[in-house]
């Protein structure tokens, strides 16, 4: 998805993608070949097939005999993996992978498994082109359409509204949508342009000749994104088309075949860095590491550093501003006729206790006095430029 002026990134697709009907799926299938329905094994085999594990799935025999065990009607999926899957007599069975015994072949070629919209299933595969996996991570990749509504997407497996996304590419409704119901889709490709800085994470796992599924600390945008290793060797990112060591789905890694025991995973997430904490500096005030301000540094509210600074420390009390030893205001740098803004009205007082209020007897430059403010000054006073006052002026 291009913005901002830029190209598309190059990805898997750098494009969109018009998903696939999912309203209905159909597999056609020889119910008669044992290179396709296995007795020994239970299963049924077609090439990259969309089924899933708990989908309501209608079989029928065509012009042929049923596969022995099973008749025209409906059972339940269960996917043993991207070419096989078996059927269960309920949903149950299909959670807990009891399958039918597929006891002997049937005749005939046009034996058929569909899948569609019919008020009991709720999830889906996402693909393209025909079966193409879309490799969607993230829900927002996707508009979905339903009766003309926009559907709104949730970062989940399990919705309130709308829908969300599984592993391996799934869309979940939140509400079983049925035949009558119109539907459209598109998905942004998985790896677009990005400006947003994120801290580049490693994860590291050890294996134990079993595991093949590790969960990641962060959900990287597809199998590019990750660079993993066994044991320092690099491993290679499977593709839509071609199997190799590692997928990822959302933020859980799998490998084709479990790492051996012991052998060292480091899993380390590519991206555009920005500061971690944790992170030193070169150096501040001397300081190295996670430096932190104290009361002690002194800082210009520019954030300069003041090199000469002979007023107190502020410290801390009910009221007012308070200073550990002497501090005043001298306003002498200032060029003349500059304005200074006071607080005016809202000025509710001003409070010495146990002290007194110095002022200079010299006035240099042009002052104005308003109507609403008053002037006081220690006397004699000696004015050298123009003091103009509309309020009152009162020498001490």
């Amino acid at each position: 998805m291009a913005y901002l002026g830029h190209r598309p990134s190059v990805g898997e697709n750098n494009t969109f993608r018009i998903l696939d009907d999912i309203k209905s799926y159909t597999l056609t299938f020889d119910g008669s070949s044992s290179g396709v329905v296995s007795t020994a094994d239970n299963t049924i085999t077609s090439q990259g097939h969309r089924f899933l594990t708990g989908q309501r799935v209608t079989y029928f025999a065509g012009s042929g005999s049923s596969i022995g065990n099973i008749i025209n009607g409906a059972y339940f999926a269960i996917r043993e993996d991207k070419n096989t899957i078996k059927l269960a007599a309920n949903a149950s069975d299909a959670a807990s992978g009891t399958a039918i015994n597929l006891n002997a072949l049937g005749s005939g070629t046009s034996h058929t498994l569909t899948v569609a919209f019919d008020g009991v299933n709720t999830k889906f595969r996402s693909t393209f082109n025909n079966g193409e996996d879309a490799n969607i991570t993230r829900a927002a990749q996707l508009s979905i359409s339903v009766n003309g509504v926009v559907q709104q997407p949730q970062q989940t497996a399990t919705p309130t509204e709308g829908f969300g996304i599984d592993v391996d590419n799934v869309i979940v409704f939140s509400a079983a949508p049925v035949a009558s119901d119109a539907y459209w889709a598109y998905a942004a490709a998985s790896n677009v342009v990005s400006f947003d800085i994120t801290d580049n994470k490693v994860d590291n796992f050890t294996g134990d000749n079993t595991t093949v599924s590790f969960t990641l600390s962060d959900t990287p945008a597809n199998n590019d994104n990750v660079l993993v290793t066994i044991d320092g060797v690099v491993q290679y990112p499977s593709t839509s088309t071609v199997s190799r060591a590692y997928g990822v789905s959302e933020n859980v890694l799998t490998f084709t075949a479990a790492p051996g025991l012991g052998a060292a995973i480091q899993v380390r997430h590519i991206g555009f860095a920005g500061s971690v904490s944790g992170n030193s500096v070169t150096g501040f005030y001397g300081r190295t590491g996670n430096v932190v301000l104290s009361d002690s540094d002194q800082l210009r509210g520019d954030g300069s550093l003041i090199t000469n600074l002979s007023a107190g420390k502020f410290t801390s009390d009910n009221v007012g501003i308070h200073t550990l030893t002497s501090v005043g205001i001298n306003t002498n740098g200032l060029a003349a006729n500059t304005g200074l803004t006071g607080v005016g009205n809202t000025f509710n007082g001003m409070y010495i206790s146990n002290g007194m209020m110095v002022m200079d007897n010299a006035l240099h430059g042009d002052h104005y006095i308003g109507t609403a403010f008053n002037g006081l000054m220690a006397g004699p006073v000696n004015i050298t430029g123009v003091l103009t006052i509309d309020g009152n002026y009162v020498v001490v």
